[in-house]
C-alpha cells in the first residue's frame, strides 16, 4: 500500500533513539571537569531539546559565557567519543522505518543534536540508506521549531509540506511542524509526554512506532 505522507521527517532524541543516558553522562563529565556540580538524571528529560548551548546553560545554570563555551567544547569530546555507549533504537522503529520506505515515503532526520553525533547514531543505529539525509545543528543552521532546514530538505526533494509528516516526542517538534504547514504526530514514549504534544497542538498522538503506520 502507497504512503499517504511523501516524506516523513524525524526528530531524533526521545523518537528514533533514546540517547538520554549517554547524554546526561557526557554532560555531567563535561560539568564536573569544568567545577561545576552534575546533574540528576531525571532532571535531563526537561533540559534537552532545544539544542547544545541551551542544554549547557540549563545544566550549569548561572555559568557565564566563558564556561558555557568551555563546558560545550568538552562536551563534545566526550560525547563524540560515547554517545552509543548506551543509546540504542526504540523497539518497533527498525520495523516501521523499513515499512515507511517500503510504501515509497521519503524519511529524514532533523534534529538539534549536534550534527557529527547525529550522523554518528544514526549511522550506528540503522545503518546507511534508510533515510534520505541527517541533518543535526552546525554553524549556520537555525535549530527547531525554526522551520527553515526542514523547508529546505522538502523544496529540494521536490515534496510539499503539506504531503509531510513531522514526527517527534517534544513541542519543539510540534511547533516545527506547524511552522512549516506540515501535521505532526507526536510520540509518547520519549523524553517529554503525552500532555506536552496535546498542548503544543500536535495533530497525532501515537503510544508506539507501529502507530504512526495507521496514520
Amino acid at each position: 500500500m502507497a504512503s499517504k505522507w511523501e516524506a516523513v521527517v524525524f526528530d531524533l532524541d526521545g523518537t528514533l533513539a533514546d540517547t538520554l543516558r549517554d547524554i546526561a553522562e557526557a554532560t555531567n563529565a563535561a560539568l564536573v571537569k569544568n567545577g561545576f556540580p552534575p546533574c540528576p538524571l531525571e532532571q535531563y528529560p526537561l533540559m534537552v531539546g532545544n539544542g547544545l548551548r541551551k542544554l549547557v546553560e540549563r545544566a550549569a545554570a548561572g555559568a557565564d559565557k566563558t564556561a558555557v563555551l568551555n563546558i560545550v567544547e568538552d562536551f563534545l569530546s566526550i560525547y563524540d567519543r560515547d554517545c552509543l555507549v548506551h543509546t540504542k533504537a526504540y523497539p518497533g522503529m527498525n520495523d516501521t522505518l523499513a515499512a515507511l520506505r517500503g510504501a515509497g515515503a521519503k524519511l529524514f532526520v532533523v534534529t538539534n543534536k549536534p550534527d557529527a553525533q547525529a550522523q554518528k547514531i544514526v549511522a550506528g543505529l540503522y545503518g546507511d540508506g534508510l533515510f534520505e539525509g541527517v541533518y543535526g545543528n552546525r554553524e549556520g543552521r537555525n535549530t527547531k521549531p525554526d522551520p527553515t532546514l526542514t523547508l529546505e530538505i522538502l523544496s529540494r526533494a521536490g515534496i510539499s509540506p503539506s504531503r509531510s509528516l513531522f514526527v517527534g516526542d517534544s513541542d519543539v517538534d510540534i511547533y516545527t511542524a506547524s511552522n512549516a504547514g506540515m501535521k505532526s504526530a507526536g510520540v509518547t514514549w520519549g523524553f517529554r509526554g503525552k500532555n506536552e504534544l496535546i498542548s503544543a497542538g500536535a495533530d497525532y498522538i501515537v503510544e508506539n512506532p507501529q502507530e504512526i503506520l495507521t496514520i
